[in-house]
């Protein structure tokens, strides 16, 4: 199993199923959510794994999330939102929790509360992908290498803005316009995601983000 399976692939496809029979929403409306929100979650945590109190929070929160979950599945995806999820979205995102909510909503003409209830499922399926590739590394490394490597690059590489890490360090932590990334699927998720993240583009300019980032994964 890899990223792009978490969003169109076999599980993504029972991902999109349950959460349009949750929402009530057609099928193609749900993968949309799911496309734009997966790329964003996991952009998020390989820009927080590079702060190291954050890095150390997540790689304990891996532990607890094994990749038992897919054992499970169906009956966490029928369970709808929980207050675990809830708060996973929390230490996820952070203060831009309210700013993702507020633009998947704006763009996919669901509510906030409905795009809440999405992100609460999405974020243990998520935690469970990154914790069973922990238990898998044959080799050692902190959590941003590992996340960074799965995206196509790890360590001083992604963090130097070569993929998502160097990307999201400019435009969450405030600093310089980091270089575009590589022409490859992640490096164009790289980009895109940053470019999301950022708060000085505009609201079509973000809401033209999140559809080439669902559009990356098919719609």
């Amino acid at each position: 199993m890899n990223i792009s399976d978490l969003i169109s692939g076999g599980i993504g496809s029972s991902i999109t199923s349950s959460v349009a029979r949750m929402l009530n929403i057609d099928e193609s409306k749900a993968k949309w959510v799911v496309s734009a929100a997966v790329p964003l979650m996991i952009a998020a945590l390989n820009y927080n794994a590079r702060n190291k109190n954050q890095g150390e929070s997540i790689d304990r929160a891996l532990d607890q999330h094994s990749g038992g979950i897919f054992d499970n599945l169906a009956g966490l995806l029928g369970g709808g939102a929980t207050d675990d999820g809830n708060k996973i979205v929390g230490h996820i995102f952070g203060n831009n929790t309210g700013y993702v909510t507020q633009n998947l909503s704006e763009q996919s003409g669901l509510s906030a509360g409905q795009i809440g209830s999405v992100l609460s499922v999405l974020a243990p399926v998520v935690m469970g992908y990154l914790g069973q590739q922990k238990q898998s590394q044959s080799q050692g490394g902190g959590v941003a290498d590992l996340i960074g490597g799965l995206l196509g690059g790890g360590g001083q590489q992604a963090g130097a803005g070569g993929l998502i890490g160097g990307l999201l360090s400019s435009v969450l932590g405030g600093g310089q316009q980091a270089e575009p990334a590589g022409n490859d699927g992640m490096g164009a998720l790289a980009d895109l995601a940053g470019e999301f993240f950022n708060q000085q583009n505009s609201q079509g300019q973000r809401g033209n983000v999140l559809d080439s980032l669902a559009g990356l994964f098919g719609r």
